[in-house]
């Protein structure tokens, strides 16, 4: 049987140093987006919420399959506001070693899901642009930001501009990941000087 690709949106999402303090902080950490992702879920608008959500654990990392009926500017706002919210109530109890922090990648496009097998353009660029030098770099040059977003270059041109709703095209710059054998265009949400500079703890382990 042929399997139509679905226009949705995908929400990557990947846990920064987790190898830091060996299996115990990376059970720890994992345990704690999970927890994340349920509040997150309780409190998605209730047109929003319904069963053809998808989420899939793959290690460190996290995808989610939003369906059509979800508008794509929503997620890109509404959503990643929820998983900050959520993640900010988590954190307020931790020290800095059970902190939760976040890379989120928001891209929007074809994606072909039969669970619990899922693939797409949509999949695919979501995976580049969360695991891009690019965000890893502002992940570290923020270490006091409990998570960082990037979006696809066709999702930010539909959803940035100056309305309440919108991404502010203020606070992201443009930057160029790697994408298989090519070259992607993202939207980073970060300070200017993002990337530029090392702030991380100095312990000599990798940011991420």
């Amino acid at each position: 049987m042929r399997t139509v690709p679905l226009a949705a949106t995908v929400v990557r999402i990947g846990i920064v140093a987790p190898s830091r303090g060996r299996t115990a902080r990376s059970v720890h950490l994992a345990v704690t987006l999970d927890a994340v992702l349920d509040e997150v879920f309780e409190r998605v608008p209730v047109p929003y919420r319904t069963p053809s959500w998808y989420r899939r654990p793959e290690g460190d990392n996290t995808t989610l399959v939003i369906p059509p009926a979800v508008p794509p500017r929503w997620v890109a706002t509404g959503l990643v506001e929820l998983v900050a919210e959520a993640l900010g109530r988590r954190n307020r109890h931790l020290n800095e070693f059970g902190r939760l922090r976040l890379r989120l990648a928001v891209a929007h496009g074809d994606v072909v899901l039969r669970p619990p097998y899922f693939g797409g353009a949509a999949v695919a660029l979501s995976s580049w642009l969360c695991d891009s030098d690019e965000l890893k770099a502002a992940m570290t040059a923020a270490p006091e930001a409990d998570q960082v977003l990037i979006v696809s270059d066709r999702l930010y041109d539909e959803v940035a501009g100056e309305g309440e709703h919108d991404l502010d095209p203020a606070v992201f710059r443009r930057v160029v990941v790697r994408a298989g054998g090519g070259r992607e265009i993202g939207w980073l949400h970060a300070r200017p000087d993002a990337g530029t500079r090392n702030s991380g703890a100095g312990d000599g382990l990798p940011p991420v």
